[in-house]
């Protein structure tokens, strides 16, 4: 894996982690927590009702998308119909940087 792609992977990762334990921990005191969610597929939308996370299921297991503004993904994280972990970013011209 190149340089910036680790840069770009760790990027997004460290703000999952910062979101789960300062950010949610500050929410978790106002809200009901329930013990089990279950759902086939969750979408999470920005303030203009377009795509912005989809997390869903597959054959497999699980994808995971991140959608631009545009309604395109230009990052996934997915099981492949062979049952591999697939990491997926597309750059500017729409070219599959990642398989």
């Amino acid at each position: 894996m190149k340089k910036p792609e680790r840069i770009l992977i760790y990027s997004i990762l460290a703000v999952l982690v910062f979101y789960i334990f300062l950010v949610n921990s500050n929410v978790e005191s106002k809200a009901t927590i329930h013990e089990e969610i279950k759902v086939k597929n969750l979408i999470v939308v920005d303030s203009q009702g377009r795509e912005a996370i989809r997390l869903t299921t597959n054959t497999n297991g699980g994808t995971l998308y991140f959608f631009d503004k545009a309604g395109k993904n230009p990052i996934g994280l997915s099981i492949d119909d062979s049952g591999y972990a697939r990491i997926i970013i597309y750059d500017v011209t729409g070219f599959h940087i990642i398989k």
